[in-house]
């Protein structure tokens, strides 16, 4: 194939896939990224700028593809999406955080949490030897989550303590006059849920209830009184009082 026609092949590839991903075809999308991949090797060198940046799109895409075939459960696809991903990421430290991310979703859905605890602690080592990392208390909160279910709730509790100032950071650091985003401030009262269940778990009841509470406070405050995570924060601030409160009545 000559020079001119491997371009006029790679520049179809991409219009391809450009047509495929807006028809929501992602998995056709993803054929024509890796085709579109191999063609720039060939054509720009394994280590050139273009091909890296190739890299970094389709794995990407792997990892979108992954988390929705999550959802299907189809874990032998998931497996396959992210190992892949893993490869592709290699010098692209934020997609590399993402993939061990999602590694670890995957093994605690298949119950194997020392493992899905091994990806969130690379995880948390890429994050932190960079400079700017997207929502960076969402690998904390994950972690959180993990170590709870090990029984692991001292580490629990620090992760979701690392987390809040981590979000609390984030919003701070926000233009003023934007309001926060409708997701993050979601993320942050779930945070303060999150300290709440692991200060009850180490019987540190009345901290716990100051933690539901300012989930509560939160959640009302910017997702409104009917929004699920309100209700949900609701629930639990309110079981924490009745709690203390049959304590007190029995001491």
């Amino acid at each position: 194939m000559g020079e001119n026609a491997e371009l006029v092949a790679l520049q179809r590839i991409d219009e391809a896939c450009t047509t495929f991903q807006q028809n929501g075809q992602y998995l056709e999308a993803l054929e024509c990224m890796e085709r579109g991949l191999v063609l720039r090797q060939h054509f720009y060198g394994a280590g050139s700028d273009q091909v890296w940046k190739a890299c970094k799109t389709v794995g990407e895409m792997c990892n979108l593809l992954a988390m929705t075939y999550l959802q299907q459960e189809d874990f032998a696809m998931v497996i396959e999406l992210l190992k892949k991903a893993e490869i592709l990421t290699e010098r692209d430290a934020a997609g590399k955080a993402v993939t061990f991310n999602n590694l670890a979703c995957y093994y605690r859905r298949q119950g194997k949490l020392h493992a899905a605890l091994q990806y969130l602690q690379k995880a948390l080592k890429i994050e932190g030897r960079m400079k700017e990392v997207e929502n960076p208390a969402d690998t904390y909160l994950n972690a959180c989550a993990v170590l709870s279910q090990l029984g692991r709730h001292q580490s629990a509790l620090e992760h979701a303590q690392q987390a809040l100032i981590l979000l609390q950071e984030e919003l701070i650091g926000q233009d003023e006059g934007t309001p926060p985003k409708a997701d993050r401030i979601a993320v942050l009262a779930i945070a303060y849920h999150n300290v709440g269940v692991e200060q009850e778990f180490l019987k540190k009841h009345q901290q716990s209830l100051h933690s539901y509470r300012k989930g509560v406070e939160v959640a009302t405050r910017y997702l409104g009184e009917s929004h699920a995570i309100t209700a949900t924060l609701r629930t639990s601030c309110v079981a924490a009082r009745k709690a203390i409160m049959r304590r007190r009545l029995q001491t």
